[in-house]
């Protein structure tokens, strides 16, 4: 159902786009309106109605709510690094998904070795694209599972067990890529969320990612509704990781926030900057590239996005995004993330 929404609402936002920003993207929207017809036809296939499903005992992910921090994870002591920008002069290539399933992106159809080892090909064909810029491999797990039944706690949301995120973290610092761990929220808050992955973003190459579309109130239902986050959220987070920056002497944060409509996060305008924080914002949702390449311009352009980045999808693009025209995006994704 959620996977539907996203396309809908590209094919929607196309009258949004041309509405706010005129221009060239008034043109582009232009151009992409012949492809709605055939959008239409393509949304209206059958697709699974959601990566959300009910708990079963395969599936259900310990929970760490009341296991303190420091029981937890006293394996991980702080890394000094050089405080260096990740994206001075890099681009990211990504694989996105959870270890436990398929069907919420390719990190989960194989073992961990062979998608390192494919990601590791894919950022090799980019970079032989992308003249001076360097490419960076890296892992986008989604830590905290939005499920559309409600769990014990009441939060809608099973996690990635410890054991296994410590083994991501060893994993993909042995192999020199980064780590993203992506948070859904659910009916918990993203200071609660952020408070469980802290001590592993004290790890240079671990970054944080937020996902309005799964960020609920207390009436509201993951893969049923479509979520929000507030600027004040985003804020908290980008000041926890400003914090975490300084006391430990690492480089700066990157964190990326999920946006594929406005509504995702309603009051953007109020979202800050800070120095030591670089906010991605990834237009995330399926359909044919030309509508993707619009919508991307569009979130891409925000004041509050310090940089861009750009979702794909194996299963449900129609027509997918080719690595030469993934860098022909304009700004140039400094994220560009496959599920």
């Amino acid at each position: 159902m959620l996977l539907l929404a996203c396309a809908l609402t590209m094919v929607v936002g196309l009258g949004v786009v041309t509405s706010d920003n005129g221009g060239r993207e008034h043109a582009n929207a232009s151009a992409a309106q012949a492809l709605v017809e055939e959008t239409i036809g393509y949304v209206r296939a059958p697709v699974p109605e959601s990566h959300i499903e009910a708990p079963s005992p395969q599936r259900i992910l310990r929970h760490l709510l009341t296991i303190d921090l420091k029981e937890r994870f006293p394996r991980l002591a702080p890394v000094k690094a050089p405080a260096r920008p990740i994206l001075e002069d890099s681009q990211i290539i990504s694989y996105y998904g959870n270890p436990y399933t398929p069907d919420m992106g390719i990190l989960g159809a194989d073992t961990l070795e062979n998608v390192i080892t494919q990601v590791e090909e894919l950022a090799e064909r980019y970079d032989a694209l992308n003249g001076p810029s360097g490419v960076v491999p890296a892992l986008h797990v989604v830590y905290a599972v939005a499920q559309r039944y409600p769990t014990d706690d009441g939060l809608y949301l099973q996690y990635v067990d410890d054991a296994d995120v410590e083994r991501l973290v060893q994993l993909t610092e042995e192999r020199g890529l980064l780590l993203f761990l992506d948070l859904q929220i659910g009916r918990s808050s993203v200071m609660a969320e952020l408070d469980k992955v802290l001590p592993y973003l004290r790890y240079p190459h671990v970054h944080l990612a937020l996902d309005p579309e799964f960020a609920m109130s207390a009436s509201q239902v993951p893969g049923v509704h479509l979520g929000s986050l507030r600027a004040a959220d985003i804020n908290a987070a980008q000041a926890v990781l400003q914090e975490l920056v300084k006391t430990e002497g690492i480089p700066p944060k990157l964190l990326i926030v999920h946006q594929f409509v406005d509504s995702m996060m309603p009051d953007g305008d109020a979202i800050k900057r800070y120095p030591d924080v670089e906010l991605i914002i990834d237009m995330d949702g399926f359909g044919p590239a030309e509508i993707k390449r619009v919508k991307y311009e569009r979130y891409a352009a925000r004041p509050y996005a310090s940089r861009a980045a750009i979702k794909l999808f194996f299963d449900y693009d129609p027509d997918l995004m080719s690595e030469e025209d993934g860098l022909s995006l304009e700004p140039r994704p400094a994220v560009i993330i496959y599920q």
